[in-house]
């Protein structure tokens, strides 16, 4: 039987790249990223379930698109902008 997994996504609203699918940003470590705010505090999670929860409190996630040229590098993008489901 296959498991669930959750996915979170970002769609660009603005600027030349309207349109761009963002999701979250895995570093070269494996681990993602979640940000109280682009000073940090940072904190290094290592499953989508993990940043979900951080979401939840409030924290932003850093998220790219590696074949967008304006979103290899990650974008700090806020909870409320984020969605997420669950897909199987």
């Amino acid at each position: 039987m296959m498991r669930a997994q959750l996915a979170i996504t970002y769609i660009v609203q603005k600027g030349k790249e309207a349109g761009v699918l963002l999701v979250p940003h895995r570093f070269r470590d494996g681990s993602f990223l979640a940000s109280e705010c682009k000073r940090g505090p940072h904190f290094r999670v290592h499953t989508t379930e993990e940043l979900v929860t951080h979401m939840v409190s409030g924290h932003s996630i850093h998220m790219s698109n590696p074949e967008s040229r304006s979103h290899r590098a990650p974008r700090l993008i806020r909870p409320e902008s984020i969605r997420v489901d669950w897909i199987s």
